[in-house]
């Protein structure tokens, strides 16, 4: 019998493509979907911050669209970003028009300089090329911070990339390294960053220029049209032990359930920590993972289109959040009529709480302040939901562990996939991809032999 452990996207994508082997699903929670999911309060729905589509891979986009038959809705990004006392277009590399003119300068020359080779690389940075020779050692080991100034500027770094990215990471970004950002922060032409920097648009830029989001119902319409093709999930079970060597899963309540191969999508310290049997320089390796928390607050406010964005970024410091974006122009159905709903995102370091009542003083200070909120708005709904696990950190630590940890955990019929099982900073498309193909692997891997039920 093949367990799957979590009924997120990975989790059910994967027991979606198993076809006739024998597998069950265990999930903690009491419905499907992991951190994609929507809830209702006060006739409000609310998401597990945004959640939106967007695709690199015909065959997910297919499969998408056809489990949701006709219920996504098609947007062009409205993305901003609030600095210096204005709105600039998304991404800020190639939108710095309106910005004070010295700025638009600074980042227009740093970005210049990068373009010209230097006989030497920024204090700090370590490179190697050992790997592959095609550069994916030297990102493994070169930090993020420096790719940042190597491949888009001093300017630019210092008027948006560094501040955002700390904010979000709350770590120094030389703790981090850069083999996660390319698909994320392509480097423009410089063609592209002069034209930003004179207000000229002749194309969109970035890996989501446009987005699909379900027409009415939010997110979670996205994980329950995979739940008719999946046979069993049990839900309100959470793991508690693993005995790797046995191949036996004990379960919240005493229940010990046997398997063949263990489908993992839960973070991987988590799972590396249940997997009592482990060699200790595995349990290390898990135990010294870094992630960052999301305070997720969700708001709704008793006046209609407080903006016409989709989402906007806040690098400044002076605003506890990082991102806030607004629901209702994904879908009006979102909220109440004559009403506008917000998800507001303020990271912080794992057991480093704050107060609900005081964030929310502090978001709604930083909105009014951005000139999003006026001083008489009334919230109708405030709710805020702490993100335990939000963005995995790719620092060297990480680079080193997640290949032994892997090896480890496949050699005992555990594969740990999704976002936080593969430690990564993937998408829904790509959580969906790798329960897929695990499946077809898992599929081609029984055919023929006896997998017990």
């Amino acid at each position: 019998m093949i367990m799957i452990v979590g009924a997120g996207l990975a989790g059910l994508s994967t027991a979606y493509h198993l076809g006739d082997l024998p597998y069950r699903v265990f999930e903690k929670e009491k419905e499907a979907g992991g951190l994609c999911r929507s809830y209702q309060k006060d006739g409000f729905t609310f998401d597990y911050t945004g959640h939106l589509l967007h695709f690199r891979q015909a065959e997910i986009k297919a499969l998408v669209e056809r489990l949701l038959n006709g219920r996504l809705a098609k947007h062009t990004r409205r993305s901003f970003i609030y600095s210096h006392g204005v709105y600039t277009e998304y991404p800020f590399q190639v939108n710095t028009y309106g910005l004070p003119p010295d700025v638009i300068r600074e980042c227009l020359l740093g970005f210049i300089a990068t373009l010209t080779p230097s006989p030497a690389l920024p204090p700090g940075t370590r490179c190697s090329f050992a790997a592959t020779g095609h550069g994916e050692g030297r990102e493994r080991e070169q930090s993020f911070k420096d790719w940042i100034v190597e491949n888009l500027g001093e300017g630019i770094a210092r008027h948006f990339m560094v501040p955002f990215n700390e904010k979000l990471w709350q770590t120094p970004l030389e703790e981090l390294t850069s083999e996660w950002v390319s698909w994320l922060v392509p480097k423009p032409d410089l063609k592209d960053v002069v034209n930003g920097a004179l207000g000229i648009k002749d194309k969109a830029f970035g890996y989501n220029p446009s987005f699909l989001y379900p027409a009415k119902g939010g997110i979670e319409l996205l994980p329950k049209a995979f739940l008719p093709g999946v046979r069993e999930i049990v839900y309100g079970t959470e793991l508690i032990e693993v005995d790797t060597q046995r191949r036996r899963a004990t379960f919240q309540g005493g229940q010990v359930v046997e398997y063949d191969v263990l489908v993992s999508t839960i973070p991987v310290p988590e799972l590396v920590r249940r997997c009592t049997d482990l060699p200790r320089e595995i349990r290390d390796a898990a135990d010294g993972l870094r992630w960052v928390s999301v305070y997720n607050l969700n708001l709704g406010v008793g006046r209609e289109r407080i903006s016409d964005f989709h989402w906007i970024y806040f690098p400044e410091p002076e605003y506890p959040f990082y991102r806030a974006g607004f629901p209702m122009n994904f879908s009006p159905s979102l909220g109440l009529p004559g009403c506008s709903s917000l998800y507001v995102e303020v990271s912080h370091r794992p057991g480093e709480p704050v107060a609900p009542a005081e964030l929310l003083k502090r978001v709604r200070e930083g909105l009014e302040r951005a000139g999003i909120f006026r001083p008489e708005d009334e919230i109708l709904v405030a709710d805020v939901r702490d993100i335990a696990y939000a963005y995995v950190l790719f620092d060297r630590h990480r680079a080193r562990a997640m290949p032994a940890i892997q090896r480890a955990l496949e050699a005992r019929g555990i594969h740990s996939i999704g976002r936080y099982g593969r430690w990564e900073h993937t998408s829904m498309e790509d959580a969906i991809a790798q329960g897929k193909k695990l499946a077809e692997h898992l599929s081609g891997r029984y055919k023929g032999e006896a997998c017990r039920p």
